[in-house]
């Protein structure tokens, strides 16, 4: 969904229609909506906003921008009808497109409700994490290859995550992936929660270090970039790693595509290893979701990380209620305010 969403941002005919007043903006589950709101609004009216509390007065919302010509307000990832009433401007001339789980019938005029990939599509999609080609190599089991991808239900991101866990693995590697992840069938009709299942399935594959780096970056607030450097040294201080093993742990993730390695200083020459100041990383929202799906396994007050999953006014009240007993926790993450 945001890939479309981003390319219909980049698409020049769509751009050109606006008048170059199209805006991205990702929402996310622990959403400042204020800050949001003010970024767009001072976007769409190219005014810095100024007042008491940094807040939009009410007659500009009212009014709209002087420049009445067309826009366009791309809102992606957004959780709740609640998030969407606050984010949504109703000046004429303005188009929202809502990128989502879920569906808002009674704001949301339209709806395009993107469909799963097909046989071959999923089958292209995943030979290509697996193989590097985008059909099945005549020296792979062709019928196990389409049993496991078929087992990724359509779901492009387990497809990929899949594919890239069974990269140069033996056979019998393959047979175990796909008995484990027929038994992870869902009795929910969620996409994510199949996808949760199945992709759980690759990442207990990992190595044990591995497995736990993964696992670190749900401590991390989602949609924002991880400074390289801040990630590499938790890693190295957490698990007693050395600078060289964190890296190749890194570039593991990487190639799983279980993490995606930006480079914030693209015309700066240099090697990740060298210059890994100028690198973050991200990840995706479901992966995110799936870190924390699998450190939650353990009863709170057993688990290696203690986190928040999105921002609350207070400490969740179950840390409240066990904080009698001993955490074992190496990382604690809070998102307040």
């Amino acid at each position: 969904k945001t890939t479309l969403a981003m390319e219909i941002y980049k698409d020049q005919k769509i751009q050109g229609y606006f008048n170059n007043r199209v805006f991205f903006e990702t929402v996310s589950q622990s959403a400042n909506l204020e800050t949001i709101k003010m970024k767009l609004w001072e976007q769409i009216s190219s005014n810095i906003v100024l007042g008491a509390y940094n807040q939009i007065p009410e007659w500009q919302l009212k009014l709209g921008p002087r420049d009445r010509g067309p826009v366009l307000v791309i809102l992606d990832d957004v959780w709740s009808l609640s998030q969407l009433e606050e984010l949504v401007f109703k000046f004429p001339g303005c188009k929202t497109l809502v990128v989502s789980r879920l569906k808002f019938p009674t704001l949301v005029s339209r709806t395009y409700e993107m469909k799963l990939l097909g046989e071959e599509e999923a089958l292209s999609v995943f030979c290509s994490a697996a193989f590097g080609q985008e059909s099945v190599p005549q020296t792979a089991d062709k019928k196990l290859v389409k049993q496991v991808a078929a087992e990724c239900r359509g779901l492009p991101l387990a497809l990929k995550v899949i594919g890239a866990s069974l990269r140069d693995q033996p056979p019998m590697i393959w047979l175990s992936a796909k008995n484990r992840l027929s038994r992870g069938e869902s009795i929910s009709d969620s996409h994510e929660t199949k996808l949760l299942e199945r992709m759980a399935a690759s990442v207990e594959c990992l190595s044990g270090k591995v497995r736990e780096c993964f696992l670190d970056l749900g401590c991390f607030p989602e949609d924002k970039k991880i400074p390289l450097d801040v990630l590499i040294n938790i890693w190295m201080e957490i698990h007693d790693l050395d600078k060289p093993d964190a890296f190749a742990i890194l570039m593991e993730l990487s190639n799983k595509n279980l993490l995606t390695l930006v480079n914030d200083a693209q015309n700066k020459a240099g090697d990740l290893y060298s210059n890994y100041h100028d690198y973050s990383v991200t990840q995706h929202d479901v992966l995110r979701d799936l870190a924390l799906h699998m450190s939650g396994r353990d009863s709170l007050n057993k688990r290696r990380r203690l986190v928040m999953p999105r921002r609350e006014e207070s400490l969740p009240r179950d840390w409240q209620r066990n904080k009698d007993l001993p955490f074992e926790a190496q990382i604690v993450s809070i998102h307040t305010g």
